[in-house]
């Protein structure tokens, strides 16, 4: 094994040259062959189970090609057809990859999204309750938890910045985001609420506080929308990008092989008897 390892990790040529490490009937397993199957660095000790490892499979390989060989029938080894469908396959694929990274447009105005949504948005009706949310997490000894209380529940302009001020400069983490909607289920993932419910923001129930032996989350809801209704623009925008794209690059595609027939019957390379 040893002499094995050493061959593996010396050159000795081009693939299938150099000397025969192993033969299965009339298949041989070359020293060339294992250049680069070990690591760099590896340990003299992981160096040969790798190499016993690749020679082993290598064996067991050819032997069941060669039981199969004498025991399936010639129509059942002829793979030629489907080896071309698989190449041209790939083909196919790779040429609309190198097509899509070239030329598809991949800017999507937000007048696109909200035409899209105003068309659209009743087939996109929500399975879950969402909310639209602040918050903040304040340290229990925080000096400026009277006044957080009062600007995160405030509409002032004035409060709003003084909101954003303190919070960079005393909330442990935060958003003021006013498009930020969350479904109910992921909400505990950002803060510990325990439940909210559609009826408590009907009846304004709209700020929320829960403490900790740390921490003090601070919670506003701005809105909230349950299931079986229609989602805020704000919450589709992604997955409207995604379909918007999608669809431009089907069209690219299905262009492209339109174009491709047309030149080709124009050409005459195309004609069907």
């Amino acid at each position: 094994m040893l002499t094995v390892w050493l061959m593996a990790c010396t050159p000795v040529g081009n693939s299938g040259s150099g000397d025969v490490l192993v033969r299965v009937y009339d298949k041989y397993l070359y020293a060339s062959d294992l250049e680069g199957i070990v690591p760099q660095g590896a340990s003299a000790r992981d160096s040969l189970t790798v190499v016993r490892n690749f020679i082993q499979n290598w064996v067991d390989k050819e032997l069941i090609v060669k039981k199969a060989e004498e025991n399936l029938p010639e129509d059942q080894q002829d793979f030629s057809n489907r080896m071309q469908e698989y190449r041209n396959s790939l083909i196919i694929f790779e040429y609309e990859k190198m097509l899509v990274k070239q030329e598809l447009d991949t800017n999507v105005s937000l007048e696109a999204i909200s035409n899209y949504y105003e068309r659209q948005k009743r087939n996109f009706v929500l399975k879950e309750d969402i909310m639209s949310l602040q918050y903040l997490v304040l340290h229990t000894d925080s000096p400026a938890i009277r006044k957080f209380r009062q600007y995160i529940r405030s509409d002032v302009p004035a409060d709003k910045d003084s909101l954003a001020l303190y919070s960079s400069k005393y909330a442990e983490s935060f958003s003021l985001m006013d498009d930020l909607w969350l479904k109910l289920d992921k909400v505990s993932d950002v803060l510990p609420l325990e439940s909210y419910s559609y009826r408590e923001f009907n009846t304004n129930q709209r700020y929320l506080e829960v403490r900790d032996s740390v921490f003090i989350y601070m919670i506003y809801v701005l809105d909230y929308k349950p299931a079986d209704s229609i989602p805020p623009i704000q919450f589709l925008e992604d997955d409207i990008k995604k379909i918007i794209l999608n669809k431009r690059k089907n069209d690219l595609i299905k262009n492209m092989r339109q174009t491709v027939l047309q030149d080709a019957i124009e050409h005459n390379q195309v004609e069907i008897y």
